[in-house]
């Protein structure tokens, strides 16, 4: 009979256990399906801001006067954009998005201090040589998508009026540079 007892009082300390364990444990779940999300996230962006920097860089005919670059640029977004639509906190529509926010620049001397500059500046100048497919060195292309990444549980805390851990939002800038090429057959 003392043996019946204490399996009683065994299974109720087990509910209780459960019971103050599960809060954690489902936290703890949600925390590392969250830092899952941030790593595909940071993918999916890289992998939009190359698709977006390798269209433009292939061929210096797109860089030639208006309409030419203006239409390689809009590309250049709309294909940030689909690449990248996919995502949660995505904005906008397929063709042009707020989130991630796309900024295009091209270089004529890479390496150079200052040599970086928007692609839409470089390619309206009438002295642009990126539109001369035997220049070299290279022109090169440089694509730069922002996203901004909300987390689904606070993975933070303050204390002492320090705060500690992962903010609840998150920005990751992802940046893909390409030289541009003409190839011949």
């Amino acid at each position: 009979m003392f043996a019946r007892n204490r399996s009683r009082n065994d299974r109720g300390q087990s509910v209780v256990e459960f019971a103050l364990v599960l809060p954690i444990l489902v936290f703890l779940m949600v925390g590392i399906i969250d830092l899952a999300r941030v790593y595909t996230t940071m993918l999916s962006v890289e992998s939009a801001a190359r698709e977006a920097a390798d269209y433009g860089s292939f061929g210096s005919q797109k860089w030639a006067a208006a309409p030419a670059y203006t239409n390689t640029l809009l590309e250049m977004q709309r294909r940030g954009c689909v690449a990248s639509s996919d995502l949660t906190d995505y904005a906008g529509s397929l063709t042009t998005c707020t989130n991630p926010s796309f900024a295009c620049e091209l270089s004529t001397n890479l390496g150079a201090p200052g040599s970086w500059a928007a692609c839409a500046t470089v390619a309206a100048d009438p002295t642009n040589t990126c539109k001369t497919s035997t220049r070299e060195p290279p022109c090169w292309v440089k694509v730069t998508l922002t996203y901004q990444f909300n987390l689904l549980v606070p993975l933070n805390f303050e204390a002492f009026g320090v705060q500690y851990g992962i903010p609840n939002s998150l920005t990751f800038t992802r940046t893909s540079i390409f030289p541009m090429t003409d190839l011949s057959l």
